[in-house]
């Protein structure tokens, strides 16, 4: 596996030596480790050969968001696999956890990416992964069907596969559409799974996201998650409004938007808050409907 690695490493960077390999922590999907590769420091995720079409989608996302030239993103030095084995090469970042004057200029660059207009629908051109979630991408016209159908009709399906009972599936599908049936957003590029494991700042200030679930989607989507996590400040939402303020309404569809991912975290690790939330924002739905 090393000498693949240096393979690939050496077109980009020449010949160097390898060294300082350097397990991380904090992978709850992959191994993660960092090496020096001559002058330049390589984040590196590792797992069974199986996984390398996931690490060819990850490396994908990363390098359409680095397209859209408003945020940073780790450069892709490569993907391969050995008989056992597969991996991602991975430009390193010293990060820096927010504080409220860096989450600022962070809402303003994630701003700047969902500004970013190159579709008129909303999908991808493959599925991605919530997680170990399978998210469809299949690409819709409409938002209320796409999100619905695609997001949380998938996510009441496996709850209830796994004994947790919302109601009745297609009733509540048909209630979120109903609900966003007269919202059309522009379709922006979503990191799609917006938590503070998977974005900071670095060294030079500036915001860098990293494990994408990417689609085109809802701006909302993306903002909507920050108040789930005490970790990330406020500032950030106050930053995104100086540059692209969010429409009336926001506040009405956010509960909707934070369902889709209190399912998940429920559907995958039992998270018994994220079902508790889950089940609140389910029951006000069908209380109001």
């Amino acid at each position: 596996m090393w000498q693949a690695m240096c393979r690939l490493l050496s077109e980009h960077f020449g010949e160097a030596e390898l060294s300082n390999k350097v397990i991380l922590s904090g992978g709850d999907i992959h191994n993660t480790l960092k090496i020096d590769y001559g002058d330049h420091t390589v984040f590196i995720k590792q797992n069974r050969r199986e996984f390398l079409p996931l690490f060819k989608q990850e490396a994908e996302q990363l390098e359409m968001l680095a397209k859209s030239q408003t945020i940073t993103v780790p450069k892709v030095y490569g993907l391969g696999s050995n008989k056992h084995h597969s991996f991602l090469l991975l430009e390193y970042f010293p990060l820096k956890s927010f504080d409220n004057t860096n989450a600022w200029h962070f809402g303003q660059q994630l701003a700047r990416l969902h500004q970013w207009e190159e579709q008129p629908s909303y999908g991808f051109d493959f599925d991605t992964m919530l997680s170990t979630t399978v998210q469809p991408n299949a690409w819709e016209k409409r938002w209320n069907t796409f999100f619905a159908e695609k997001r949380i009709g998938l996510q009441l399906q496996i709850a209830s596969e796994k004994g947790m009972i919302f109601g009745d599936i297609q009733n509540l599908v048909d209630i979120v559409k109903d609900r966003l049936a007269g919202h059309q957003p522009q379709p922006s590029l979503l990191h799609g799974d917006l938590w503070p494991a998977n974005c900071a700042m670095t060294n030079q200030l500036d915001g860098v996201l990293y494990d994408p679930a990417c689609y085109w989607g809802d701006r909302e989507c993306d903002i909507a998650m920050l108040p789930l996590y005490k970790d990330i400040p406020i500032q950030i939402i106050d930053g995104y409004q100086s540059v692209w303020p969010l429409p009336a309404g926001f506040l009405d569809r956010q509960p909707l938007y934070q369902l889709y991912f209190l399912l998940n975290q429920a559907n995958i690790f039992g998270n018994e808050q994220s079902y508790l939330q889950a089940r609140s924002i389910v029951d006000r739905l069908l209380e109001e409907h």
